[in-house]
């Protein structure tokens, strides 16, 4: 519904019962056949799971997932969410994931998380 959320438009599985604490192979079988070719799975009563290529890109989806999520939200109470051209989805997500564009916007919140805490790396 949001082109900056287009990072994710059609790349996101959801798993609607999660059985509790993973104790066993049973859950990481559930997890890998729920997310199949997706970058992000949203578990149901846990959270959030991306799978990415590199760890600039899995930061650059969680982050996303997170803001979308945020977004969804916002927009849910303020009335009907409109969803967004399909095509222009597919073309916002595939421009969005390149990984110069990854790799600026993991630099990027690296350094504001330095700022923030520079004692991190010591």
């Amino acid at each position: 519904s949001h082109m900056d959320n287009c990072v994710l438009y059609d790349d996101v599985a959801f798993l609607p019962k999660w059985p509790g604490i993973p104790v066993g192979n049973e859950e990481g079988e559930m997890i890998s056949k729920a997310i199949g070719s997706k970058r992000a799975l949203l578990l149901a009563h846990h959270g959030l799971l991306v799978a990415a290529s590199s760890i600039e890109e899995g930061c650059i989806l969680s982050i996303a997932f997170e803001r979308a999520a945020r977004m969804h939200l916002l927009a849910a109470a303020a009335g009907n969410i409109q969803p967004i051209n399909p095509d222009l989805g597919r073309e916002a997500h595939d421009w969005i994931l390149r990984g110069q564009r990854n790799a600026v916007g993991f630099a990027y919140y690296a350094r504001r998380s330095l700022k923030k805490n520079a004692d991190c790396l010591g």
